[in-house]
C-alpha cells in the first residue's frame, strides 16, 4: 500500500502532467507541430499520454528511494516522463509545418512575327537594317523596369530559344492565334504582366486570333511592322481543281488572278505540265476589275501524281513576283471505282448513301432501285454485274423476284470476290439473303423474326483499332448519341472471323446484339448492318457539327476497306503521303517480310531517288526496330520525284518497290501584302492594351513599366514533415535512454 505522502506525490505529479498535458499542444502549434488527428482528439490524447508517461515514471522511481539518492531519482524520473511522452507522442503523428514565402517576380512576354511577309513591302530595308536595334533598346528598357522581359519569336509556333541578332524574317507560314494561345499556356501559373504582340497582321493559318483572346486577363500591347499601303502586285489567288482526274478524260482547273495597283495591263495566264506549254490566254487587268478568272482545260495522258505549273508573266513595278505562280497536283487514275446500288424501294437512306459516295468523284455508282415489287427503274438484268467493283444492299433482296439478280450477285462474289455492303431494312427478304448470300455475310439471321424494334447503335471502344476508323475520341461519342435505327429481331450471329464494332442499345441498356459488324474472310471482305434509317445518324452529325463530314468519311473509309485489295507484298517501301509543301520533311516508311510473313530485321534497304531534274541520289534507310524502317529527307526543291528500292539480306534479294511523290512551294506569305493594322486594332482594344506602330515601340516601354499591376505575387507553401522521418529523434531518444542506464546502473539497478 502506498503512503500517504506517496499519494500526495502521485497527485501532484499527475496534475503536473494534467497541466502540462493542456499546454503542451499549444507550445507545439507555435512552434509549427500538427497532429495527423482532429484538434480536439489530439489534444485529449496528448493530456492522456502526458498523465500515463508521468504516472509510470513516478511508480519506476517511488520504489528506488533506498538505493536513490532524491538528487538522482527526480532527474531520471524527469528524464524517463520524457522519454515515454515522446514516445506517445509520436502515435500521434506529428507533422513539422514550414511555411515558406515565395515571391513571384512579373513577367511581360514579347512575341516577335519572324514570317517572310514582314519583309516583303517597300519598308522592308527600315525593318532588316534599324528595326532591330530599337527592338533589342525595347527590351533593355523592360528589363529595367518592375518586370522581366521573356522575348519569343513565332510563325507556325512559337519559339523562345531566339534573341534578336537572330531574326531572319525567313519563315514560312504565320499563326497568330497559335502563338497566342502557346503564349497563354505556357504563362498560365506564373505572375504575367502583359504581352506584346509585334506582327504585320497577317495570318496565313490557325483561326481568327480575336477568338483567343479571352484566354488573357492581362493587356496585349500589339505593334504594327509593315506597310498598309497596297503594293503593285499580280497574283495567282486561287486554283480551282479537282485532285483526282482520270486517264484522257479532260477536267477542267479554274485560275483566279487577283491585281492590286494597276490603273489598267494585260496579264498573260499560262499552265504548263512537264515543261510543256498546255495552254495561254491574255486577260486585262485594272484597278475597278481586279478579279479576274480563267479557265483552262486539260487531259492527262498518264497515270500517277501530275504536276501542273500555273504562273501570271510578271508587270512591271511589281513588289514580288514569287506569287506569279502556283503549282498543282492532279492524281491521275486509270479507271474509276463501279458501284452497283440495290435497293427495295426509294429511301432515305439511299439518298444518304449517294451524298456520301460523291466524296470522291472515283466513284461512279449505278442505282437498282424497285419501281414495283417485280420491276426496277433501272433494270439490273441488262447490266453487266462483273464490271462493278462493290455491291450496295439496301433493303434488298426485296421480292420474289429478285432471286435471278441474286444469284449473279453471288456468282460475282464467289468468283471475283467482289465486296459486299449489306443494310439489313425492316423489308429486307431475310429467308432469300440467307440462302443467297449467307455464306458470305459476316452476320446472318437464325431464327427469323419479320418485326423490327427502335434501337440505338453502340460503337464499341475496340473499333478505334481498326483502319476504317480514322476519327477524334468524339465520334464514338457523337454517334453513340445518335437517333435510334429500326433494327429486325431475328436472331443475328456473327461468324467466328467477323468484328463486330456496334451493338444494339434498347432503352439505354447495351446488348450483345450485333448490329454492324466487317469480315474479311479468305480475301472475300463484306460490311453488314443490321439497322435502317441511317439518315437519322447523318443528320445528327450535322446538328452536333454543322457538317456532314463525319457520317460521309465512316462510309468513305469502310468503301475503301471493301475494295482495297489486302497488299500481301514481303516489301513494301512508301512515303508518308503522296504530295508534300516545300517545307515539309519527307519520311520514307519500309516494311520487310519473311516467307510466313513474320517481320524480318537487318534488312539493307538501298532507296534510288530520282529528282524532277533527271538526277538521282542514291540513299539508305534506317531500322527503327520490329522490321521496321525509315529514312527522312529535308530541303528538296519542287516538283515530281521517283523512287526505286531495293531490300537485301545477306546479299539475298528480299524485294523491290517504286513509286512517285511530289513537292509543291509554299509561297504562301507573298499572297497577302498589305499589313493588316485592323486585326492588331482589335486585338489591343479587346483587351485594354494599346496599338503602336513599331517607329514609336522604344515610348511603348516606358508606358509598360507603369503599370500599376507589374507587382510580384507573393503566395504562402507550406511544406509538412513527418517526424518519423527525422532520424535524429531516434537516436535523442536512444540517448537519453543511455544516460539513464549509465546511472542506474552507477547504483547497482537493473
Amino acid at each position: 500500500m502506498f503512503e500517504r505522502k506517496n499519494l500526495y506525490t502521485l497527485g501532484f505529479v499527475v496534475l503536473l502532467a494534467l497541466v502540462i498535458g493542456f499546454v503542451l499542444p499549444s507550445v507545439l502549434e507555435a512552434l509549427g507541430v500538427r497532429s495527423a488527428y482532429p484538434e480536439g482528439v489530439s489534444t485529449s490524447l496528448t493530456v492522456l499520454i502526458s498523465i500515463v508517461a508521468g504516472a509510470v515514471a513516478y511508480l519506476l522511481y517511488q520504489r528506488t528511494e533506498a538505493v536513490l539518492p532524491r538528487s538522482a531519482s527526480i532527474p531520471l524520473g524527469i528524464l524517463r516522463y520524457l522519454v515515454l511522452l515522446a514516445v506517445g507522442l509520436l502515435f500521434l503523428e506529428p507533422r513539422l509545418e514550414n511555411r515558406q514565402k515565395n515571391s513571384n517576380p512579373p513577367v511581360i512576354a514579347v512575341l516577335q512575327d519572324n514570317s517572310e511577309s514582314v519583309i516583303i513591302h517597300r519598308d522592308s530595308q527600315y525593318v532588316q537594317a534599324s528595326y532591330p536595334g530599337q527592338l533589342q533598346s525595347f527590351l533593355d528598357k523592360l528589363e529595367a523596369g518592375p518586370a522581366s522581359p521573356l522575348f519569343f519569336s513565332f510563325s507556325q509556333q512559337l519559339r523562345p530559344d531566339v534573341t534578336v541578332d537572330s531574326l531572319a524574317f525567313d519563315q514560312s507560314g504565320t499563326n497568330i492565334s497559335g502563338a497566342l494561345q502557346e503564349a497563354a499556356k505556357l504563362f498560365s501559373n506564373q505572375n504575367l504582366g502583359a504581352v506584346v504582340l509585334i506582327s504585320d497582321g497577317i495570318s496565313t493559318s490557325g483561326i481568327n486570333p480575336l477568338y483567343t483572346l479571352d484566354e488573357f486577363q492581362q493587356p496585349v500591347y500589339t505593334v504594327l511592322l509593315g506597310d498598309t499601303t497596297p503594293q503593285k502586285d499580280v497574283r495567282v489567288a486561287e486554283v480551282l481543281y479537282n485532285e483526282i482526274a482520270y486517264l484522257e478524260n479532260e477536267t477542267p482547273i479554274k485560275v483566279k488572278v487577283h491585281s492590286t495597283g494597276y490603273e489598267n495591263a494585260q496579264a498573260r495566264v499560262s499552265i504548263q505540265q512537264g515543261g510543256k506549254v498546255l495552254g495561254t490566254e491574255t486577260v486585262s487587268i485594272s484597278r475597278t476589275q481586279p478579279n479576274i478568272d480563267v479557265d483552262f482545260l486539260v487531259k492527262p495522258t498518264q497515270t500517277g501524281i501530275t504536276q501542273y505549273s500555273i504562273s501570271v508573266d510578271p508587270l512591271s513595278g511589281e513588289l514580288t513576283q514569287r506569287n506569279n505562280y502556283k503549282a498543282i497536283f492532279i492524281n491521275v487514275l486509270e479507271t474509276r471505282v463501279k458501284i452497283a446500288l440495290f435497293a427495295g424501294f426509294p429511301h432515305p437512306d439511299v439518298g444518304a448513301l449517294r451524298l456520301a459516295l460523291q466524296r470522291d468523284e472515283r466513284y461512279e455508282v449505278a442505282e437498282f432501285i424497285h419501281k414495283t415489287p417485280a420491276t426496277f427503274y433501272n433494270d439490273p438484268q441488262a447490266a453487266d454485274l462483273s464490271e462493278y467493283d462493290l455491291f450496295i444492299l439496301h433493303n434488298f433482296p426485296f421480292s420474289s423476284s429478285d432471286a435471278a439478280v441474286l444469284d449473279r450477285i453471288k456468282i460475282e462474289v464467289a468468283e471475283n470476290k467482289t465486296p459486299l455492303m449489306v443494310f439489313v431494312g425492316q423489308n429486307t427478304n431475310l429467308p432469300a439473303m440467307a440462302t443467297g448470300l449467307g455464306d458470305y455475310l459476316g452476320i446472318i439471321p437464325g431464327a427469323i423474326i419479320e418485326n423490327s424494334e427502335e434501337a440505338q447503335v453502340n460503337f464499341l471502344d475496340e473499333y478505334r483499332q481498326h483502319s476504317t476508323y480514322t476519327f477524334e475520341d468524339r465520334w464514338l461519342r457523337m454517334m453513340n448519341n445518335a437517333p435510334p435505327i429500326y433494327r429486325n429481331r431475328s436472331e443475328w450471329k456473327a461468324a467466328g472471323d467477323t468484328k463486330v464494332f456496334g451493338t444494339a442499345r434498347i432503352k439505354n441498356v447495351v446488348l450483345d446484339y450485333p448490329v454492324f459488324g466487317l469480315q474479311n474472310h479468305l480475301g472475300r471482305k463484306n460490311m453488314v448492318f443490321v439497322g435502317e434509317y441511317i439518315w437519322r445518324m447523318r443528320a445528327h452529325v450535322l446538328v452536333e457539327t454543322d457538317e456532314f463530314s463525319d457520317f460521309d468519311a465512316w462510309i468513305y473509309n469502310i468503301i475503301q476497306w471493301l475494295i482495297v485489295r489486302e497488299d500481301k507484298r514481303r516489301f513494301k517501301v512508301s512515303p508518308a503521303k503522296r504530295l508534300f509543301s516545300g517545307s515539309e520533311p519527307i519520311l520514307f516508311r519500309g516494311e520487310a517480310y519473311d516467307e510466313s510473313y513474320n517481320p524480318l530485321p537487318a534488312v539493307d534497304i538501298k532507296l534510288t531517288l530520282r529528282k524532277p531534274d533527271g538526277n538521282e541520289d542514291v540513299l539508305y534507310m534506317n531500322e527503327t526496330g520490329n522490321a521496321r524502317y525509315f529514312l527522312e529527307l529535308n530541303n528538296l526543291e519542287e516538283g515530281t520525284y521517283s523512287y526505286e528500292a531495293e531490300g537485301r539480306k545477306n546479299e539475298v534479294l528480299v524485294g523491290t518497290d517504286r513509286g512517285q511523290f511530289s513537292i509543291g512551294k509554299n509561297n504562301i506569305e507573298h499572297f497577302r501584302l498589305t499589313a493588316d493594322d485592323g486585326l492588331l486594332e482589335q486585338i489591343a482594344l479587346r483587351t485594354e492594351g494599346k496599338f503602336i506602330r513599331a517607329r514609336d515601340l522604344e515610348a511603348l516601354a516606358e508606358e509598360i513599366n507603369q503599370l500599376s499591376t507589374l507587382k510580384p505575387v507573393v503566395n504562402y507553401v507550406t511544406r509538412r514533415t513527418g517526424f518519423n522521418e527525422l532520424a535524429w529523434i531516434f537516436f535523442v531518444l536512444l540517448g537519453m535512454l543511455a544516460v539513464e542506464w549509465v546511472v542506474r546502473k552507477r547504483y547497482s539497478l537493473s
